[in-house]
C-alpha cells in the first residue's frame, strides 16, 4: 500500500502545464521536501499568483489566509524597498516577519518575480527561512543568473569572531537604559552589525555604530555616513508603524505576535526588533555576506538584555 503524498501542487488557472512551469515547480517542490521549515511557498508574477507547493495536510482555511498574505504582501515589498533605495544599498531582496512562534517570508527571485513562504508549524523560524534563500538559488540558476546570497547563509561564520573594542554611543538620551547601551556598544562591531538604535514607543534612546571605521568607506560613495544615521531613524519609525499594521493580519500565520522584521537588501540588511516594556532595537549590516552574522549578534544583545525572554 502506497503512502499518501505529503506535498501537494496548486497551479493557478490562467498557467500551463508548459515544460518550463513543471520545471519551474519541480524545482520548488524539490527544496520543499528536502527540508522540514516550510509549510507553504508560492510563487507569484507581478503579484499574480502562479503556483503553491504545500503540506496536504493543510487546511482549506489555512490555504485562503495564506492566500491572502502572500498577495498582499507585494505592495509591503515595494514599499519597504522605496525606504532603503535611497541609502544607495541595492534593492531589496527578503523579507522575513516572524515571532518565536513562526515567520513568513517574501523574496524577490528576479525583478517582478517574488516567492512566498510560511514557516512550518513547530519547525524553527530559521529553518523555513533557509529553505527560501535554497529555493532563490535554485530558481535563479534556471534563470543562469548568480545567487544572492540571501540572508548570508552560504557565508555566515560558525562562531562570530570577538570584538575587539567597545564601539561610541553617539546619542544617549536621558532615560536610555544604561544596560541595553553599554550591551549594545559591546556587540557592534565592524565586521558585521555596524548599528545599532534603540527606542522606546516612537521616542529615540541612544545609538551606537562604527560606520566611520576606514573598513566600510567603499560604502558610502554616494549617501554620507550622517545621512545614512538620520535615513536610519526614518526608516525605524516606519517600520515601527508596519509592524503595528501588520501585526493583526499576520497574527493566524505566525502563530504569535509579530516581534521582528528583517529587510536584506543587495548590499547587507536592516533589523527591527520588539523587546518587552515597548522597547525596540534598530539594526543594520552593511555587508551582505554578514547578514545571518549580524543578526546573530544582535539577538545576542537581546538575549543578555532579556535573560532569553523577548517579546514574542
Amino acid at each position: 500500500m502506497s503512502e499518501t503524498p505529503r506535498t501537494a501542487t496548486r497551479r493557478a488557472g490562467h498557467i500551463d502545464a508548459g515544460a518550463g512551469t513543471l520545471l519551474l515547480e519541480n524545482t520548488v517542490k524539490e527544496v520543499f521536501e528536502g527540508a522540514a521549515g516550510l509549510l507553504h511557498t508560492a510563487n507569484f508574477i507581478d503579484g499574480m499568483f502562479r503556483f503553491a507547493v504545500e503540506d496536504t495536510d493543510l487546511s482549506p482555511e489555512d490555504r485562503k489566509l495564506h492566500a491572502q498574505i502572500g498577495g498582499r504582501l507585494g505592495p509591503t515589498f515595494a514599499k519597504i524597498d522605496s525606504w532603503t533605495a535611497s541609502l544607495d544599498c541595492g534593492r531589496l531582496i527578503r523579507l522575513v516577519l516572524s515571532c518565536a512562534a513562526g515567520g513568513v517570508y517574501y523574496i524577490s527571485l528576479r525583478p517582478g518575480e517574488t516567492q512566498f513562504g510560511v514557516a512550518r508549524e513547530g519547525a524553527a523560524v530559521e529553518r523555513g527561512d533557509r529553505q527560501m534563500a535554497q529555493i532563490s538559488d535554485q530558481v535563479r540558476e534556471l534563470y543562469s543568473l548568480g545567487p544572492e546570497n540571501l540572508g548570508g547563509y552560504s557565508t555566515y561564520a560558525p562562531v562570530l569572531p570577538d570584538v575587539s573594542e567597545p564601539a561610541p554611543v553617539l546619542f544617549e538620551a536621558p532615560d536610555a537604559d544604561a544596560r541595553l547601551v553599554e550591551l549594545s556598544r559591546r556587540r557592534v562591531s565592524p565586521l558585521d552589525l555596524h548599528y545599532v538604535s534603540g527606542h522606546r514607543g516612537g521616542d529615540h534612546l541612544f545609538s551606537t555604530d562604527v560606520l566611520t571605521d576606514d573598513s566600510l568607506g567603499t560604502y558610502f560613495r554616494k549617501v554620507s555616513v550622517a545621512e545614512h544615521r538620520k535615513r536610519y531613524e526614518e526608516i525605524f519609525l516606519a517600520s515601527r508603524q508596519l509592524v503595528r499594521s501588520l501585526s493583526y493580519r499576520l497574527r493566524p500565520a505566525l502563530r504569535g505576535r509579530l516581534s521582528r522584521l528583517v529587510m536584506d537588501v543587495e548590499q547587507g540588511a536592516l533589523y527591527y526588533r520588539c523587546l518587552p516594556d515597548d522597547l525596540a532595537l534598530f539594526g543594520v549590516t552593511l555587508r551582505q555576506k554578514n547578514v545571518w552574522d549580524a543578526d546573530r549578534r544582535l539577538e545576542t544583545i537581546i538575549d543578555e538584555y532579556t535573560g532569553g525572554g523577548a517579546a514574542a
